[in-house]
């Protein structure tokens, strides 16, 4: 855990107990469990180290309070109230602090979640007498009748916080940020604002590098920023049982749940979302070890062009690699699947363009498609639109699309992550394959599970994503198929 140190003044500390009162008589929760419609009582860890630091700090100055914290960031695992607390917050210093034409705004991750937020907040407004008399709830803004102030949810775009000037920004889930750019648009929007409040909420990210990761290793010199950071420290095991003591902060986190979330998780995504901690090295959470790889190595591999199979590609026409992968499935003798594979990889762009002789690929697709008629070719035409069409256009050679998004490529990659740790996946002859799945690591989304992830940016995956693409067409498109006859 990381805290910055505080120091409370006594009229801060009043105007913090009177907040909470305001909170817990007029907000309710509204997750959706056994909390939903009860009143927002603050957990001692959230009174301590958000509540009293956020709003206890400051000093008077003519009879107005000045807050010390103008920014602050809270890291909470997930599960933790985020989002409840951030429309709580809100809700409290739009009502406490009333400003005419006062704008408070939260920051959204998504589109998904510019909608949770807002219905959060509204849900909340609904379950109160008080505040349902003072807002009035439209599709998109709430606004308060008396003073005009209103309450909007912007997406996680700098264009969309430009020219607003918001007395209260809470910016949720910080670790999706790409870079500074939101942050600031929305904090240079606030300079002219006395006591202006900006807040972000968020989770660990995936990696110690990037926007949130920059702005922690700066907190300890910005005096206007308050961090509380909850989650294990560095010199703490994951495995032992005994560090998970200091997550137990809050009352609906038993010991019972985090041991289901330890077993239910990959060893990455327990440490990013319940210890809320930073990956110290990616490599730590490659999809497949040097011997698993080996193994899959070790027995024949004897791709049968005669037999049914698939061909996934990927690639980009300069940088990375471009890849082809055959896959095809047999069922042996002891009933064990037998998964054969077969490759083609450039990884050796032009020295003059940098660039890969795209046509000459083509021309190896049509090859390939004219002697051993592949079943189905599967392409990403997002990235290979030109590409795609023309295969089409060109040679005549219809292509299947796999769109490498998060549902579709989570799925791909568990195909492949089967085959290899049970040992079905034939990989001698492919060496730049082997390479490729070796440089995976484990990228953790969330609801949608695990796909194929770079353990270093300079690092080649192009093959193991042409796999995962050939064995996903072959799962759904030719499985079961092999033994028909054909019709002419």
């Amino acid at each position: 855990m990381k805290r910055t140190k505080t120091r409370y003044s006594k009229p801060g500390l009043r105007i913090a107990r009177d907040y909470e009162m305001c909170l817990s008589a007029m907000c309710h929760h509204v997750s959706n469990d056994d909390y939903y419609g009860k009143p927002f009582l603050l957990e001692p860890f959230q009174r301590e180290n958000i509540w009293k630091p956020l709003f206890a700090c400051g000093r008077m100055e003519k009879g107005v309070f000045r807050r010390k914290h103008r920014r602050a960031v809270f890291g909470l695992p997930s599960g933790y109230g985020k989002t409840e607390m951030a429309a709580g917050i809100v809700l409290t210093v739009a009502t406490m602090e009333p400003i005419y034409n006062g704008q408070y705004g939260v920051v959204a991750s998504s589109l998904d979640q510019v909608a949770n937020i807002q219905e959060k907040i509204k849900t909340m407004i609904r379950l109160d007498p008080d505040l349902s008399s003072q807002w009035d709830i439209g599709s998109k803004i709430i606004e308060n009748r008396e003073t005009g102030a209103r309450i909007m949810v912007f997406p996680n775009k700098a264009d969309a916080l430009e020219s607003w000037h918001c007395n209260v920004l809470v910016f949720d889930e910080l670790h999706t940020y790409k870079d500074d750019s939101v942050w600031n648009a929305g904090t240079k929007g606030q300079k002219v604002i006395p006591n202006a409040l900006t807040i972000g909420i968020t989770t660990a990210g995936p990696a110690r590098e990037g926007f949130l990761w920059n702005l922690l290793e700066r907190a300890d010199d910005d005096p206007g920023l308050y961090l509380y950071w909850l989650g294990l420290d560095d010199g703490a095991d994951l495995s032992d049982k005994k560090a998970w003591k200091e997550l137990l902060v809050a009352s609906w986190v038993s010991w019972e749940s985090i041991c289901d979330q330890r077993n239910s998780q990959s060893k990455r995504a327990f440490e990013r979302y319940t210890a809320n901690r930073f990956p110290s090295d990616k490599s730590d959470y490659s999809c497949f070890t040097a011997r698993q790889l080996s193994d899959c190595c070790r027995k024949g591999n004897d791709f049968d062009f005669d037999r049914p199979f698939t061909l996934g590609i990927d690639g980009a026409t300069s940088g990375d690699s471009f890849a082809m992968v055959g896959y095809q499935e047999e069922v042996g003798r002891d009933g064990q699947t037998i998964r054969r594979t077969v490759e083609w990889v450039f990884d050796e762009p032009d020295e003059e363009t940098g660039r890969y002789p795209l046509n000459d690929i083509m021309e190896l697709i049509a090859d390939i498609n004219q002697r051993h008629y592949p079943d189905v070719i599967g392409i990403d035409p997002n990235r290979m639109i030109v590409m795609s069409s023309q295969l089409k256009d060109v040679y005549g050679i219809d292509t299947v699309a796999f769109a490498q998004n998060n549902a579709t490529m989570c799925q791909a990659t568990s195909l492949v992550t089967h085959a290899v740790k049970s040992r079905e996946l034939r990989l001698r002859g492919c060496p730049k394959l082997k390479a490729h799945l070796a440089n995976c690591v484990e990228d953790d989304k969330g609801s949608f599970g695990i796909r194929f992830g770079k353990d270093d940016k300079r690092s080649k995956i192009d093959a193991a994503i042409a796999l995962a693409i050939a064995e996903l067409a072959y799962e759904k498109l030719v499985a079961g198929t092999e033994a028909l006859v054909p019709v002419f």
